[in-house]
């Protein structure tokens, strides 16, 4: 799988920049879990596989045939402050020369940042094909409530075992491909920011990242027809590569926008209860909520009005406005958006010269959106939720509202949500 991705590497013909891909091997398919047991025994190193209650019953075997020890978290355990101090201080973590992530997205995300933190390099080892983040090097986190995302350590190398990952709940297979269809809109804002903002878009990271999302879609639409283990690594193979597409670009750009915002809102938990949902899951209902916006902007007679270029930042990260929404977390959601000062917020970038242009590219990239329609379907076909209610949240107007209006600030990146929702405080204009 990798052979091609290297090629990637270095300095970039198409945006100029160093790309860096720091994971050297990838593997999907049978046996894997005996590969990775050979492949940890020839590095003589002292390995530590990291799992949870669900994912023991992969890591014990894998950790007899490899000499390592094993530390198992807690079943539910988050990748949050306490669970990446709690693996911290466990005696075989911390002297471990090597760390394997045997499990799926938080786990991956707490052993890519503890890894960070000690210096020493980890092996993915994903139990469910669930979320794209297995070779990412930025780690997702819920740090003191707030998510935010770290840069950090990609795995070095990635074995994913047919027998293992698709033995895991189709549940969570559905959820990686919600999580994969995601990509419509996260490269649409990509896209979108280029057009409006002049914010680079390296063509070649953007053709592997679709490349992605198509291996998923195609693999969804054939789904009836396709042997299970073979739908589930299709599903796999998608995944790795979004995360390589990550890894290359050196952030998330290219796997997550307005959808991906919508999604940590609600994990953050300040305008619904706590939710069971997974991931992918809720990135899929916010892919349907953010189709739906873009739709009607689509519709607009005029894109790039006077007023949308016209943002007023000190109305859009009003304090006021944004704890009724944020409360205490509203000066980490402050530093997020103006990390050097209020210039830096990214609505700040908007640069718009040529209008007639810009408006023409905007929505030949809106046209090239699929329909929310087309989306739904695809949803259904890999079993993931489709409806707000069906992921435990209010399946009202006004919680549709302001999920909207409040999503875009959990990150500092431009899309077009938050172009959108901030020209609806534009006032005298």
């Amino acid at each position: 799988m990798l052979q091609r991705i290297h090629a990637l590497t270095g300095k970039c013909p198409a945006c100029g920049k160093e790309h860096a891909l720091r994971t050297a091997e990838a593997y999907v398919g049978p046996g894997e879990s005996t590969h990775l047991a050979a492949w940890l025994k020839e590095r003589g190193a002292r390995v530590c596989i990291v799992a949870d209650e669900n994912t023991y019953p992969y890591a014990r075997p894998l950790a007899i045939a490899a000499g390592a020890d094993v530390v198992i978290l807690p079943g539910r355990a988050h990748a949050d402050e306490e669970t990446t101090d709690m693996l911290l201080h466990m005696p075989s973590f911390c002297a471990a020369e090597l760390a394997v992530a045997c499990g799926s997205g938080s786990l991956h995300d707490t052993v890519r940042y503890t890894a960070a933190e000690r210096g020493i390099p980890f092996v993915s080892f994903p139990t469910a094909a669930s979320v794209d983040g297995f070779v990412s090097g930025v780690a997702a986190m819920t740090w003191h409530s707030r998510k935010v995302s770290y840069p950090s350590v990609p795995p070095v190398a990635v074995f994913a075992d047919d027998a293992v990952y698709a033995a895991a709940p189709p549940r969570l297979t559905a959820s990686g491909a919600a999580d994969m269809l995601g990509k419509y809109t996260a490269l649409f804002d990509w896209r979108a920011a280029q057009v409006l903002t002049g914010e680079p878009v390296c063509e070649r990271i953007y053709a592997l990242e679709k490349e992605a999302l198509d291996v998923c879609a195609d693999a969804i639409r054939r789904r009836a027809e396709t042997d299970p283990v073979l739908y589930a690594r299709r599903v796999m193979e998608g995944l790795i590569l979004s995360g390589l597409a990550i890894q290359l670009c050196g952030n998330s750009r290219p796997a997550s926008g307005s959808e991906h915002h919508l999604s940590h809102l609600w994990e953050m938990h300040r305008i619904n209860p706590e939710l069971g949902a997974l991931h992918g899951e809720q990135v899929g209902v916010g892919l349907l909520t953010v189709l739906g916006v873009y739709g009607l902007f689509a519709s607009r007679p005029r894109l790039l009005s006077d007023r949308f270029l016209m943002p007023d930042p000190d109305v859009v990260l009003d304090r006021g406005r944004l704890e009724t929404v944020f409360g205490p977390l509203t000066d980490g959601i402050l530093e997020e958006n103006t990390p050097g000062g209020a210039e830096h917020f990214s609505l700040c970038a908007l640069r718009v010269p040529d209008r007639a242009a810009s408006e023409r590219e905007l929505r030949a990239a809106l046209s090239a959106l699929p329909t929310r329609s087309a989306v739904r379907a695809l949803l259904e076909a890999a079993g993931a939720p489709t409806e707000i209610s069906a992921i435990g949240l209010p399946a009202d107007e006004e919680f549709a509202a302001r999920s909207a209006a409040f999503a875009p600030y959990v990150r500092n990146r431009f899309t077009l949500l938050k172009a959108i929702e901030a020209e609806k405080l534009v006032g005298g204009l």
